[in-house]
């Protein structure tokens, strides 16, 4: 009965352990979103962000998102970078929105000690929280787009 019992408590914290380490393989340190408004206005003016590199995915013409990060960091995933000009962040504000009467949402990116370090703009719904990185990088998935171009959260209106 005795050797049972050791054996039943080696298991367990067998259990305890291999729970420990595949939470800690999981952890991380995870930022947030939150919705501004004036996001969106800052763009359709074409401010440009000092110290913030710019990057989109989707369509280089009408993206399906865009982000802004602070320079020190690196956004990873499937994002392009591109040099953000007033003219350019007017433009492409413009086309994303087109004949829609509701503007994208705007939404400032804020990192895991709650600190603004950038923002997102898309008509898509907002990614899982972003994942900051030891290394200085931010990991954010890239929006889902429906294949027919259309969203069923915010539908297009006269495109």
């Amino acid at each position: 009965m005795r050797i049972v019992f050791r054996q039943g408590q080696r298991a367990w914290r067998f259990t305890v352990l291999a729970t420990v380490l595949a939470l800690g393989a999981c952890a991380g340190r995870y930022g947030s979103m939150r919705f501004d408004a004036r996001i969106g206005q800052d763009l359709d003016a074409g401010r440009v962000l000092d110290g913030h590199r710019y990057y989109s995915t989707g369509s280089e013409l009408e993206p399906a998102a865009i982000v802004a990060l602070r320079g020190d960091l690196q956004l990873r995933g499937a994002w392009r970078s591109f040099e953000a000009t007033p003219a350019l962040l007017k433009k492409l504000s413009s086309e994303m929105r087109g004949t829609r009467l509701q503007p994208p949402d705007g939404a400032t990116i804020v990192d895991d000690r709650g600190a603004g370090i950038g923002f997102w703009y898309s008509y898509h719904q907002p990614p899982p929280p972003p994942k900051i990185l030891d290394d200085g990088g931010v990991e954010m998935h890239p929006p889902h787009v429906p294949s027919d171009g259309g969203d069923a959260n915010r539908p297009s209106l006269g495109r």
